[in-house]
């Protein structure tokens, strides 16, 4: 299809170049396509960047049929497992895709322009429509506590880029990044503990 060879090359051409230098020409030539389809599908660069974020290209979570399929209702025994899976699954997917990586360097650049601001809204949106699904608890406060581990998913994602280590772990081994893995499961195990020590004490 040609709309998804488009989305695509967009995040090629993001990878190669970075998303400062990229654009619809850069792109049209990685998709062979003509530029003026890529207006017409999209209407522009800014465009396109928010499909590509929208359709599940920057991430697959970020896409409507992946949120439609989040489970809702988990049962107490299987809680800290799925919240545990989807946070390190998203981190393993963020590790693999250097466009999403230059997208997010560039947003932090970039942060007043419409766009940017548009994609964080966007992403913002996708994650509070995930986290009504999996942990409808608001007096634990999920969004703040999404919030703290996603920023420190994108911090460590990016730093590794620049730096080996950590204090000790080291973020250039697979070793290192299974203790990340770990530290999220102990951290979600334990408040699924808390959650249910409440409940029974109430």
């Amino acid at each position: 299809m040609t709309m998804e060879r488009i989305l695509r090359a967009t995040g090629e051409v993001i990878a190669e170049r970075g998303t400062e230098k990229a654009g619809i020409n850069a792109v049209a030539e990685k998709a062979q396509v003509n530029k003026v389809l890529i207006y017409r599908y999209f209407g522009g660069w800014n465009g396109l960047v928010e499909a590509y974020v929208q359709r599940g290209f920057f991430l697959s979570m970020f896409n409507e049929k992946y949120l439609e399929s989040v489970p809702e209702n988990v049962p107490a025994a299987d809680r800290s497992k799925v919240w545990s899976e989807y946070a390190i699954n998203l981190m393993r997917e963020f590790r693999s895709r250097k466009s999403s990586q230059d997208l997010v360097r560039w947003e932090m650049s970039n942060g007043e322009t419409e766009l940017a601001k548009r994609i964080a809204t966007f992403r913002d949106n996708s994650y509070e429509k995930l986290i009504k699904k999996l942990a409808p608890f608001p007096e634990y406060d999920p969004n703040a506590i999404t919030a703290l581990l996603l920023s420190g998913i994108t911090y460590l994602t990016l730093i590794s880029n620049q730096r080996d280590k950590i204090m000790d772990i080291d973020l250039t081994s697979q070793d290192g990044w299974d203790r990340i893995e770990k530290a999220i499961r102990r951290v979600y195990s334990s408040l699924n503990t808390a959650m249910e020590l409440a409940k029974e004490a109430k």
